[in-house]
């Protein structure tokens, strides 16, 4: 089922505090159209990376506390290694580090022992950091790291130990050659004949959420939707002058004011009466009569979004665009709401992806699905349904199934002919982030069902 709230709840401070509440304004609706620039506008008001600090910590904490022994059983290890150098993390490592960490120390080796049922699971940095007191602290040399490690092994004798080694999934290949090699002559035979791929459990780790990190992505995303507001807005664009390359950096340089991250640069395309127009050596003019389109990821509490969204420049005496650009929007509105009706919980991405095509192309809809999940990454770990070059299924990772409270950047377009562009087929790209909850499928942050207006 795809839920619907309306309108969403201001969150309470202690979830994301005050400084964003007075950031976030109105809240969307969530099968509203998003709100104009003039109503919402980003300011300086985000949480300091002081703010974010107590807030990161405590659902790491609660995350390893909750999360990590279900998934740990789920997949059979009682131990699990993750080994990462400084400055070539391990993809798992910054989900389980606070943000006062920029990168793993020389070399961090972090040991989780499932204790059994009712103990929870142990949690160990064997060295010299705590990363906060996020860790307990076996002690060791730089130089005997592996040393201490051997101890703790055979001091719990692990039936099972998962190592981040993969060829199917690259979120859960985090662990190098050479640090492989290493671990494996630590060990000595007897126990590293008990190391195993632990991919499924670093795939279960970061795709799955607790519903306070669910409360807080959804005032991340609503960020992003401001920004993009704003971009698709006269403060930022005049017809005839302004160019897409111009819109692009001024999205970069916003996020970078607001003292968030970015995952991806940002792009604008732009459609028109026409075709496709040539781009100049400094992008290409934005005129009234098109239509634009804009794909844009930013990060903030260690979430990275991924959305895109559509704008219309009104030629002179129009209050909306033209009929058959809103039906082309409807169109894609249309796949999504096919795309996670069939995406439900405990089916496939492939099974998902054949499904929704098939009812899409029953109604006339000339439909392209690529969703993928998301998170703690842009292309977050967890079944994708589809792919742009793979729409008779994705090899391997789209058989896995869709779990409970996971993320899912719902990313697709429909093709569709435009009368007042004299039949043309123009393409409209739709990508919004959603939650599969315990009951169903839940915007983060609404979705777009009408144009941005550019006057």
């Amino acid at each position: 089922m795809i839920r619907h709230r309306l309108p969403l709840p201001v969150l309470t401070p202690c979830l994301i505090g005050a400084a964003w509440l007075a950031l976030l304004g109105t809240p969307t609706g969530l099968s509203a159209q998003l709100p104009r620039a003039e109503q919402m506008q980003p300011t300086n008001a985000v949480l300091t990376h002081r703010q974010e600090e107590p807030l990161i910590r405590e659902r790491i904490v609660a995350r390893f506390d909750t999360l990590l022994p279900e998934l740990m059983r789920r997949e059979g290890f009682d131990m699990w290694l993750v080994i990462t150098r400084e400055y070539n993390s391990d993809p798992v490592f910054r989900s389980m580090a606070p943000i006062t960490t920029y990168s793993s120390r020389r070399r961090t080796i972090l040991m989780f022992f499932d204790r059994g049922t009712g103990a929870g699971v142990e949690r160990v940095s064997v060295g010299r950091f705590d990363y906060q007191g996020v860790f307990d602290v076996y002690p060791t040399h730089n130089d005997s790291q592996f040393v201490g490690l051997r101890r703790l092994v055979e001091e719990r004798d692990p039936d099972r130990i998962g190592i981040n080694v993969s060829d199917r999934w690259n979120h859960a290949d985090g662990l190098t050659h050479n640090e492989f090699l290493r671990l494996s002559a630590a060990l000595g035979p007897e126990y590293a004949g008990r190391l195993e791929s632990a991919e499924m459990l670093a795939v279960g780790w970061l795709e799955s959420k607790l519903p306070r990190e669910t409360d807080q992505y959804r005032s991340v995303m609503r960020i992003a939707h401001q920004v993009i507001a704003e971009a698709f807005s006269n403060r930022v664009i005049t017809p005839g002058v302004t160019t897409d390359v111009d819109v692009e950096w001024w999205m970069r340089q916003r996020v970078a004011e607001l003292g968030l991250g970015a995952w991806f640069h940002p792009s604008i395309n732009v459609q028109r009466r026409g075709g496709v127009p040539e781009a100049g050596p400094h992008g290409t003019v934005i005129e009234r009569g098109d239509m634009l389109h804009t794909d844009f990821g930013l990060i903030g509490l260690g979430f990275s979004t991924d959305t895109q969204h559509n704008a219309y420049v009104l030629l002179p005496g129009e209050t909306d665009a033209p009929a058959g650009l809103r039906a082309g929007l409807r169109a894609a509105n249309r796949l999504q709401d096919l795309t996670m009706m069939h995406g439900q919980a405990g089916v496939t991405g492939n099974q998902a992806l054949a499904a929704a095509l098939t009812e899409a192309r029953a109604e006339g809809i000339n439909a392209t699905i690529y969703c993928h999940p998301i998170g703690y990454h842009g292309h977050g770990a967890g079944p994708p349904i589809g792919m742009t070059d793979y729409q008779d299924g994705v090899p391997v990772r789209g058989d896995y199934v869709l779990r409970p409270n996971t993320w899912h950047s719902i990313e697709l377009n429909a093709r569709h002919a435009v009368p007042e562009w004299d039949g043309q087929e123009v393409r409209f790209a739709l990508e919004e982030d959603a939650a599969l909850l315990e009951d169903g499928w839940d915007w983060i942050d609404g979705r777009q069902t009408g144009f941005y207006l550019i006057r």
